[in-house]
């Protein structure tokens, strides 16, 4: 079985040798194909044997990674969530206005997710997360809508923002900056860059007390030297 830590080695060869001889998987292939498929045809739909078909190995390699499917999704979920975890504790270390933070989270996050693999962004809406079985993945998820909702929270006591149920507020604002995957903008010539900038500007309009200060909060967002990680799509 694989730990839920496991995904900060994803590209370390793990698994028993495939049939036909080739270099040992890595957790990312697995994770990618495994994500794809998901989304295809849902959690319920994507076997082990079409996962391992797809990759061209055998079942019994995966049962020597994960003891049920199950696990599989859970670790999944948390390779997932690594790039924003990572970069909501780097972004912690700047100390900035709660107004700015959150910003630049949405900024990052919706740049994220417009600019890597499609098929990940589903994976926090699949409705088996709500059994018992992926407590370890909702954890995962919580812990993201958490980092909003104490910026937001914060902001409130600053006075700079304003929201009627802060935990509701942060899953909105969540959900706002992954539905940026839905509309395929790049293939009228926005950005990634742009539409995280629009995202960011959209939702931080509807939390500030006055949001006549957008364009501050914009131009010190931007200059502050950090970015999430953006895997390469394929």
């Amino acid at each position: 079985m694989v730990d839920s830590a496991a995904p900060a080695s994803a590209r370390r060869p793990v698994g028993r040798p495939r049939r036909d001889g080739k270099a040992h998987l890595s957790y990312e292939q697995v994770f990618d194909v495994c994500a794809r498929l998901i989304a295809q045809h849902g959690f319920a739909g994507t076997s082990i044997r079409m996962i391992a078909a797809e990759l061209d190995a055998s079942t019994a390699s995966f049962f020597h990674l994960f003891k049920t499917k199950d696990d599989l999704l859970n670790a999944l979920i948390a390779f997932a969530a690594a790039p924003s975890l990572k970069f909501y504790d780097q972004l912690s270390a700047f100390d900035l206005p709660p107004a700015v933070a959150l910003f630049k989270s949405i900024h990052e996050e919706a740049r994220f997710v417009t600019s890597a693999n499609p098929d990940y962004a589903a994976l926090f809406y699949l409705p088996e997360l709500r059994k018992p079985a992926f407590q370890p993945a909702q954890a995962v998820r919580t812990s993201m809508i958490v980092h909003y909702q104490r910026l937001i929270e914060a902001g409130m006591a600053k006075g700079t923002l304003r929201a009627a149920v802060p935990e509701l507020a942060a899953e909105q604002v969540f959900q706002l900056s992954e539905t940026s995957i839905l509309v395929d903008m790049q293939a009228r010539g926005l950005t990634p860059e742009r539409q995280a900038d629009l995202t960011a500007e959209f939702a931080l309009r509807g939390l500030l007390v006055n949001s006549g200060g957008i364009d501050a909060i914009r131009k010190t967002a931007a200059a502050i030297d950090l970015q999430m990680d953006v895997p390469t799509r394929d």
